[in-house]
């Protein structure tokens, strides 16, 4: 850790949380906008996040090397916040098994950026468990060790435990889409984005929280 805690010191790393959800967002917006101009029938009622993935007009190399490079990069900051939370006095277990469930998180994002849907369905299927079920543990994790951080704001801790069910919902969702007759689509495509914005909003926060530290 020694290392790390060095690179850490000479690189303020709340930095790279803001660069892997700027590069999230940005990435997305574009590929929507190139998307749109094949067939503007495009919407969160209607496609989920990874039809991006397959879509027209370089949409899809937009969407798919957003999501490998954000993963790669917000992983950093998962280390980081690891590391930022054992420095102030938070359990070592609870940090621990936060960041590997942060981990399994970003290395489903990055799954889903290497296998499309339609190319590699089962693979995407898995990447995007991964990815929704490591953000449901993560924020709840991280928000437990938070709660007895000094640093970290009681509202910003309490945060994670208000928007990790989006993603256990959505997963719930996506299921009893493929297994109950009639169960409404867009309401779990709709789920989905918002489990989306829920991850990348407490993403920006926490980097705000530990950039003020």
């Amino acid at each position: 850790m020694e290392y790390i805690d060095k690179f850490y010191k000479k690189t303020n790393g709340s930095y790279f949380v803001f660069i892997g959800t700027g590069i999230s967002l940005f990435s997305k917006l574009i590929a929507i906008l190139l998307y749109i101009q094949v067939n503007s029938s495009f919407t969160i009622l209607t496609n989920y996040i990874s039809d991006l993935g397959d879509g027209p007009n370089n949409s899809n190399l937009v969407f798919n090397v957003g999501m490998i490079l954000s993963g790669i990069i917000n992983a950093i900051f998962i280390l980081y916040l690891m590391r930022y939370l054992q420095t102030r006095g938070g359990n070592i277990n609870l940090t621990i098994l936060s960041f590997i469930a942060g981990l399994i998180a970003v290395s489903g994002s990055i799954l889903v950026g290497v296998f499309t849907s339609q190319k590699a369905s089962e693979m995407h299927i898995l990447g995007a468990a991964l990815a929704f079920s490591g953000n449901f543990f993560a924020l709840i994790l991280f928000s437990l060790t938070e709660l007895k951080v000094a640093d970290i704001p009681k509202n910003c801790a309490i945060l994670g435990f208000f928007l990790a069910p989006l993603s256990i919902l959505f997963l719930l969702f996506y299921l009893l889409l493929n297994t109950v007759t009639g169960f409404s689509r867009e309401l779990t495509i709709f789920i989905e984005w918002m489990a989306f914005f829920a991850i990348t909003t407490w993403l920006i926060i926490q980097g705000i929280a530990t950039r003020k530290n």
